[in-house]
């Protein structure tokens, strides 16, 4: 039997930045995450409308990029970027949501300009275009820069909760994770089976406290549960 030898693999170009990046965001920031859990079977039905009548196909996260800029308008602590050097908190007028993207190098966020003047389908074409070139390794500087507030979405593999790492030096980011079905009380206070996904809002404690986390889930929770308020 041929005896199993260690390997070793060099930490160099993307994921050497995407190292970097982390523990700065690790050691930097004191995080705290802010979980709950949302029923999506309004969004489900509303996905199902915007998607027939799209010239693209929509998926959920595009819906979910739309809404997040109607919370950042009301919350704008959250779609603000520190200023180390002057020590000052920048609220950011603009809203470029980063997308976090899983390549072969690692995990690389491009960013979608401007959400809060593009409607759903527009954000669908230019996600799946950045999405392409995230995987492709074709990039460029003007793709991954300006971000403003990050998503992370982590999928059917990525369990109801996590503790998602902010993208320095933003000071929220978003994880939205796997839908399941479970059952729920109803409206009428009856038992059914509902469709629930976890959401997960990790901050920088510095500067965001927990009652103003509280107003962003709950107001997260309402778009998600009430998608016919979103602004399309």
């Amino acid at each position: 039997m041929t005896e199993r030898q260690e390997k070793r693999i060099p930490i160099t170009g993307m994921r050497k930045q995407i190292y970097k990046n982390l523990v700065k965001s690790a050691f930097t920031i004191p995080h705290a995450t802010g979980m709950d859990e949302v029923q999506v079977d309004a969004l489900i039905a509303y996905k199902k409308v915007v998607d027939s009548e799209a010239d693209v196909h929509i998926t959920y996260l595009p819906i979910i990029i739309k809404l997040i800029t109607q919370v950042l308008e009301k919350y704008p602590i959250f779609n603000a970027t520190i200023d180390e050097d002057a020590r000052e908190i920048v609220i950011r007028p603009d809203f470029n949501i980063g997308i976090a993207v899983a390549t072969e190098e690692g995990l690389i966020v491009p960013v979608i300009k401007n959400v809060d003047k593009k409607t759903i389908a527009e954000i669908a074409v230019e996600l799946n275009e950045l999405t392409d070139k995230a995987r492709q390794g074709k990039l460029v500087l003007s793709n991954i820069v300006g971000g403003t507030f990050t998503i992370s979405n982590t999928g059917l593999r990525g369990g109801t909760y996590a503790t998602p790492l902010i993208n320095f030096p933003q000071v929220a980011i978003l994880g939205i994770h796997a839908m399941k079905e479970r059952p729920v009380i109803l409206a009428n206070r009856e038992i059914g089976i509902g469709t629930m996904m976890g959401v997960s809002l990790s901050f920088d404690h510095r500067i965001i406290d927990g009652e103003s986390v509280g107003y962003f889930m709950e107001e997260l929770k309402n778009l998600i549960e009430h998608p016919e308020k979103i602004k399309n």
